[in-house]
C-alpha cells in the first residue's frame, strides 16, 4: 500500500471500510529516557522480587503512576541496568 491509499478489508474479525487517506507508515526506534530515580528503583526491584521482568514493570507502573498501556522500561533495559550494576557498581546507561 502507498502513502494516500484508502482501504478496505477485515479487522478483528469484522469487515471494515476505512475511508480517509493514510501517510506512508515509517518504523521509528523509540528511545525512552528514563530518570537517575527510576532506573536505580527498577534494580532494586528486581532482585528484590526474585529475578522478575514483570514484577518490576507492574511496580514501576504503580510506583510512578503510569496509566495503562503507557511505556514501562521493557526487558532489555531492565536487564542492562542490572548488568551495568554488577559490572560498574552504576546503574547508568553509559559503559
Amino acid at each position: 500500500m502507498k502513502g494516500g491509499e484508502a482501504v478496505e478489508g477485515w479487522g478483528w474479525a469484522r469487515k471494515v471500510q476505512v475511508v480517509g487517506k493514510f501517510p506512508i507508515q515509517h518504523s521509528a526506534v523509540v528511545k525512552m529516557v528514563w530518570s537517575n530515580e527510576q532506573r536505580p528503583f527498577a534494580v532494586e526491584t528486581y532482585f528484590s522480587q526474585s529475578h522478575s521482568i514483570v514484577a518490576v514493570q507492574r511496580a514501576f507502573r504503580s510506583c510512578y503512576q503510569i496509566p495503562p498501556r503507557d511505556r514501562v522500561p521493557d526487558r532489555k533495559s531492565i536487564l542492562l541496568w542490572v548488568e551495568n550494576l554488577r559490572e560498574t557498581g552504576s546503574v547508568s546507561e553509559e559503559r
